[in-house]
């Protein structure tokens, strides 16, 4: 065979192999037209912070649009269930908390199931902090709970939600000292901010990075992690207290089930390489960033399905 016949198949297959990586539209036309990057919670919240904080990168990575959407209620629910019957192609998704997708589904009709959703990456947790303003007679975590148990369900904690992060690190609390608070459920940890400000409830239970974004307004009074952590110097855990709570909120990104591997390739490394890049601010944020792909974050939730069943089933919160 002739060298210009060997040359003429050579550039032939490479013509072939271009077409077909061309007519794949996942691997080579993904994304190509607008994203949308859904908000289940209300602005000023912590998913609407870091999809802010994501939305150019994002844009300039994938070069196309990113448009944030908010669809909030039900503590994220209604946002979750509108994604899960979105086309499974890459170009919905949406900022996503738990335990609140897999607390909700457990406890009530949420108008999706846990497994119906498919969690791509995990970028942070805030750990939970029971906070009051300034000027609240609570000095410390003692007296708060010498007052609710004075006069049970006088006291009054808000939060985010339902079967959340914050709520359920309230039942903790509950369960821990034999206390009754009353629970004021909030669509989003935005407005929990003015309702302490304004004494329309006694205390939050709130994220990290909004008592250390509101360090000059409210008092810590303990936090619910393992140890004692730097972004807030001197306040005690629950557990060196003698109260076993710990809770954390994960925050990431997740689609409808179904969407091509090679289009959440795409996502998983954007969201990968934002997140590694903007470390350093998160934590100044009060952000502790994770870098988890689809593989570490369904690990993390087969092991919280666990901990959350048992836990909401002593509290006969099973739907």
């Amino acid at each position: 065979m002739s060298h210009t016949v060997l040359k003429a198949k050579s550039l032939a297959l490479a013509a072939a192999s271009a077409m077909a990586l061309m007519s794949t539209p996942a691997l080579a036309d993904f994304p190509s037209g607008t994203i949308t990057y859904l908000n289940p919670f209300s602005p000023g919240g912590e998913c609407d912070i870091v999809q802010r904080m994501q939305q150019n990168p994002m844009q300039e990575k994938m070069g196309v649009d990113v448009v944030i959407e908010y669809r909030e209620g039900g503590g994220g629910a209604v946002g979750w269930s509108h994604v899960k019957d979105q086309p499974a192609d890459g170009y919905t998704f949406a900022c996503f908390s738990i335990p609140h997708i897999i607390a909700q589904p457990m406890t009530r009709d949420a108008g999706y199931e846990t497994d119906e959703l498919h969690v791509l990456y995990t970028y942070h947790s805030t750990p939970q902090v029971l906070v009051v303003r300034n000027d609240s007679p609570f000095e410390t975590l003692e007296d708060f709970i010498e007052a609710a148990q004075a006069a049970p369900g006088s006291i009054t904690v808000g939060g985010t939600g339902t079967a959340s992060g914050n709520h359920l690190a309230t039942v903790r609390l509950m369960r821990a000292a034999d206390i009754t608070v009353t629970w004021i459920p909030f669509p989003g940890s935005g407005p929990t901010i003015p309702a302490l400000q304004g004494g329309h409830v006694t205390a939050l239970m709130t994220n990290s990075t909004m008592a250390v974004q509101n360090s000059d307004h409210f008092r810590p009074l303990a936090v619910a992690t393992e140890e004692q952590i730097d972004m807030f110097p001197g306040v005690p855990t629950f557990r060196e207290l003698g109260y076993d709570v710990v809770e954390a909120i994960y925050r990431g990104a997740l689609g409808p089930r179904g969407i091509p591997e090679e289009n959440i390739e795409v996502i998983v490394s954007t969201l990968d390489e934002i997140n590694r890049e903007q470390d350093e601010r998160k934590q100044e944020m009060g952000f502790q960033p994770v870098f988890y792909g689809p593989d570490e974050s369904a690990e993390l939730i087969e092991r919280l399905k666990v901990e959350y069943e048992e836990l909401l089933g002593e509290l006969g919160m099973l739907n």
